[in-house]
């Protein structure tokens, strides 16, 4: 099991989102919202839980999808009064999410970012699939 702490690449999203104009925080994550890594604007608490809400986000937008024969979620994004979510793909079971400092934060120029990030490392962010203990997967 990864450890989540250590925050290795942390680094990288500070280079990449944390410096972008109307970035509050980003992190990355498993599909299933385990936090793999954290801008340094975010707690690791905080991070935790962000990407937790954002996997259950993902998932009904996924359904939602689905359900209208959308073909594929390409990005997420969810708009309230104080800020702006946008969550993408950025590899095999691993997304990427953003929280903006306000509701008129630059979502093109985000966007950006957030692909330009998953297209330059995505084949090393990637997470394996999950296998059940029951079916010869360890324990969590």
């Amino acid at each position: 099991m990864q450890d989540t702490h250590s925050n290795s690449l942390g680094w990288l999203l500070d280079q990449e989102l944390g410096t972008v104009e109307g970035v509050r925080y980003a992190v990355l994550m498993s599909s299933d919202g385990l936090l793999k890594a954290r801008t340094e604007t975010i707690s690791q608490d905080d991070g935790e839980k962000f990407a937790a809400l954002t996997a259950a986000l993902r998932a009904a937008g996924k359904a939602w999808d689905e359900f209208t024969g959308g073909q594929g979620m390409r990005q997420l994004l969810i708009e309230s009064v104080g800020c702006i979510g946008l969550t993408t793909t950025a590899a095999k079971n691993t997304m990427l999410s953003v929280c903006t400092t306000g509701p008129d934060a630059d979502v093109g120029l985000i966007s950006h970012h957030m692909v330009r990030l998953a297209t330059r490392v995505g084949h090393e962010l990637g997470v394996a699939d999950r296998v059940p203990a029951a079916e010869g997967g360890s324990p969590a």
